[in-house]
């Protein structure tokens, strides 16, 4: 084999190596982006899990939420700031998924569910009196969001069937 040739085969076995390497650089991408995708659903799970907990486990609170909900001014003003509270830190869910959501970190599943329950709250009186005085702690781009999904007809959260 003369010099030439062996270089050749050089040149060969290099490219394959770059090749084999860039195919294992995409193997650890998509592992990495799917562990990302794994690890923001259950983040979001937990948040969720965590927020309801203040309806679930504190009856007083859940009165507030429920009367607030439907009408804010049957709330005290004590009662009415406790709510408002509860209602920017959902806004502050809704926000924080959709950024994890836009940026490929959450799934489309997940993104479904939060969507739809932005939509079944949003549009509720105490729910829009709250947003009305906390719109402006979110991006344009959110508002505009949320606003859309206020102005859409949703199934209500809590509805019975009589």
């Amino acid at each position: 084999m003369t010099l030439e040739q062996a270089s050749f085969v050089a040149q060969i076995v290099s490219a394959l190596a770059v090749i084999a390497s860039l195919i294992f650089v995409g193997a650890q991408l998509r592992r990495a982006t799917d562990a990302i995708r794994a690890a923001s659903s259950d983040a979001y799970t937990g948040a969720y899990t965590q927020f309801v907990a203040a309806v679930v486990e504190n009856p007083g609170f859940a009165g507030i939420w429920s009367r607030g909900r439907k009408d804010p001014c049957a709330l005290t003003e004590v009662e009415w700031v406790r709510f408002v509270a509860y209602a920017s830190a959902q806004f502050r869910l809704y926000d924080a998924s959709r950024v994890q959501w836009l940026r490929g970190r959450l799934d489309d599943e997940h993104w479904y569910a939060v969507e739809h329950h932005a939509l079944s709250f949003g549009n509720q009186p105490g729910m829009a009196a709250a947003w009305k005085l906390r719109s402006h702690w979110h991006s344009p781009e959110f508002r505009a969001w949320f606003e859309d999904l206020q102005r859409a007809e949703a199934a209500q959260p809590y509805a019975r069937d009589e």
